[in-house]
């Protein structure tokens, strides 16, 4: 039977035991907490680690014969990388691979780091290794590694990410804007950009739209302590309508303003000119036409905020694009003397100005019969009698008709009806009517409920808006729009006019101030190429008042003094005295008798909205006398128009409109 032995595990046993264990564990720890402490200073303290790594790899390499020649081969092999990575710049395709090249220091110091501590790891595994005592290497090892420690701590120094340029105009944002009590409470500003005249970021309110957050723009430069002009708000055009654009001037970028190029600011393809620029460079366009047709105009401005040097821009435009040019400039011709023998007609007087919207209107009709009846080919190749709209050149130029100082036109008796009348129907036939005012007040476009509905036709094309001068007016102007154009200065702070400064509603559509360009030689543009007119058919319904246009200017050049021809003035059938007068008479006699009764009964009888087209097939009368007869009928309250070409019965006003007299009315 074997023997058993029985061995006692004594408590001094477990204390050996445990202790060993309990060691273990604790240089394990040490050691873990050794690693993370080098990982977090690795950038700090990488010189020491670099040289720490060099005596052991000397003394390492030092052991086998021909460990020098692996020194050697790593030098090599460090030297050619470096080398790389200081002049390598590759692409693939147009993406660059590197953003930039390190500095020429960073290169050189990287280099000698390399070199020089490649050959001492070599002298080492060559010698015997670090040999502490009498050998040089421990003192050659820390003095390579303050040296280079010395250049890689002053780098790292000079290099730490610096505070943000802009961080003060975000703290000022948040301290003095958005705080509950600021102009824009919760707001904040993202997307920060610096530009050559201060910086630009966008708005992003806590509630309410884009139009809070203009309408506080004066609040917004008290807050920041900055000049009311030196800051600009806008709608953030195709982003959410909680956004806004500042933007935050060091020196107002318009001051300086641009120089007209030339005609060339037209594209023909379009119909588009950049007549100007933006407070951010990009160019501010003015619609000449469009593909519907001529885009109607009014200008306004104070005196000297640059309205005559904004027309010459564009009468030397229209001159050197083949677009007849008629301008009246009824203060004796000293607005725009340098166009007097540069357009097709000059008028310098209101009573011209009448004879030659009288004119205009003949032309209207006489091209309206035109296309009425013309043969043309649309998009899909077919060939179409009649053409509702226009097309510059085919066959006919663009007429555009410039009047300054409208308001001394529009004041004399007819002229309203007849101005309405014109630019109610006159860019189906190619015409476009440019009045300019010092102001958008009522009375400025005549008496009468006719007044209103020529300042709303006109700024439905280009509105330009320059410096005015009464704040009451600045939302008649640009309806809908929170701009103040009464608040934009008269001088800028180095005591230059800012003449050509304001806002412009055009195809950019953007509520932010612009500056037109500055045309500096107008008598350039106006003395050379050659001057467009009216074509034939056009110019004999034009009558005498312009067939003798040259022969009257030639007469005041003379300083005789002259009249208008007999029929632009008196009618000796009518005894009227002035051409408003015949114009009126002239559309009376083109409505049949009781055509007027008529309109009115067809109105009451089809008890709902219906368009000018329904009218005249149900009537058996022409277009020309209807719309003539809605006219008068609106202007007896007999009849109102819904819009767009539809009319109703004042008591079925209210009536919904059916969707397809929209496809008919004309």
């Amino acid at each position: 039977m074997p023997k058993t032995i029985t061995v006692k595990k004594t408590t001094a046993d477990d204390r050996a035991v445990t202790g060993k264990r309990g060691s273990s564990r604790s240089s394990t720890k040490a050691a873990r907490r050794a690693l993370r402490a080098a990982y977090r200073t690795r950038r700090g303290m990488a010189p020491l680690y670099a040289t720490a790594t060099q005596a052991i790899a000397g003394s390492v390499l030092a052991v086998p014969a021909d460990g020098w020649k692996t020194a050697v081969a790593a030098t090599a092999a460090g030297a050619v990388t470096t080398i790389a990575w200081g002049r390598w710049d590759a692409r693939i395709g147009k993406k660059r691979l590197r953003k930039r090249l390190p500095r020429r220091a960073d290169f050189i110091a990287a280099a000698s780091a390399v070199t020089t501590g490649g050959g001492l790891v070599t002298a080492m595994a060559a010698t015997g290794g670090l040999q502490l005592g009498h050998s040089p290497y421990p003192a050659l090892l820390v003095a390579w590694g303050l040296g280079h420690g010395v250049y890689w701590w002053r780098r790292g120094k000079r290099t730490a990410a610096p505070a943000p340029a802009l961080s003060q105009q975000l703290q000022d944002w948040q301290d003095k804007v958005a705080r509950s009590d600021g102009p824009l409470p919760g707001s904040k500003l993202v997307d920060v950009i610096t530009t050559d005249y201060g910086w630009t970021a966008v708005i992003v309110l806590s509630s309410g739209t884009w139009r809070k957050a203009v309408a506080a723009t004066g609040d917004i430069a008290g807050a920041l302590d900055l000049p009311e002009e030196m800051v600009q708000v806008e709608k953030a055009v195709g982003q959410s309508a909680r956004r806004a654009i500042i933007a935050v001037f060091n020196r107002n970028p318009l001051q300086d303003g641009t120089t007209y190029p030339g005609p060339q600011i037209l594209n023909t393809a379009t119909g588009q000119a950049e007549v100007g620029i933006f407070y951010d460079g990009k160019p501010a366009r003015y619609a000449f036409w469009k593909p519907s047709g001529p885009v109607h105009t009014v200008v306004y401005g104070a005196t000297d905020g640059g309205k005559s040097r904004f027309l010459d821009m564009l009468l030397g435009t229209e001159r050197h694009n083949g677009i007849v040019s008629i301008v009246c400039d009824p203060q004796g011709g000293q607005s725009l003397p340098r166009w007097r023998e540069a357009v097709d007609w000059y008028e310098d007087t209101a009573q011209g100005g009448l004879a030659q919207l009288y004119a205009i209107r003949n032309v209207m009709y006489e091209r309206s019969g035109r296309y009425s009846l013309m043969e043309w080919t649309d998009h899909k190749g077919r060939t179409l009698r009649g053409r509702d709209h226009f097309v510059v050149g085919d066959p006919d130029p663009l007429i555009s008709v410039t009047i300054d100082e409208a308001h001394r036109v529009l004041a004399l008796p007819g002229a309203v009806a007849l101005v309405l009348e014109i630019v109610l129907m006159a860019r189906k036939c190619g015409i476009k009517l440019r009045l300019v005012f010092q102001g958008p007040k009522a009375n400025m476009f005549g008496a009468g409920p006719e007044s209103t509905d020529i300042r709303e036709q006109l700024q439905s094309g280009n509105t330009v808006m320059f410096r005015t001068a009464s704040a009451l007016t600045d939302s008649i102007g640009l309806p809908g729009w929170e701009v103040n154009p009464s608040q934009l200065p008269m001088y800028w702070p180095d005591g230059t006019s800012t003449a050509g400064l304001g806002y412009i509603k055009g195809p950019d559509n953007r509520q932010a101030q612009f500056r037109a360009h500055f045309d500096r030689d107008p008598a350039h543009w106006a003395t050379t190429g050659t001057t467009p007119t009216l074509e034939a058919s056009a110019a004999a319904v034009a009558g005498k008042a312009y067939s003798e246009r040259l022969e009257r200017l030639a007469a005041r050049l003379r300083g005789e003094t002259v009249t208008l021809p007999a029929e632009a003035t008196p009618t000796a059938s009518a005894g009227l005295t002035d051409p408003i007068a015949a114009a009126t008479a002239a559309i009376a006699a083109e409505a049949p008798a009781g055509s007027d009764d008529k309109v009115a009964a067809f109105l009451l009888q089809r008890a709902r909205p219906v368009g000018r087209n329904v009218i005249a097939q149900e009537t058996r009368l022409t277009v020309s006398a209807v719309k003539n007869a809605l006219t008068r009928l609106k202007r007896e309250g007999r009849a109102v128009d819904v819009g767009r070409g539809i009319w109703a019965h004042p008591d079925h006003a209210d009536t919904p409109t059916d969707p397809t007299e929209l496809s008919e009315a004309a």
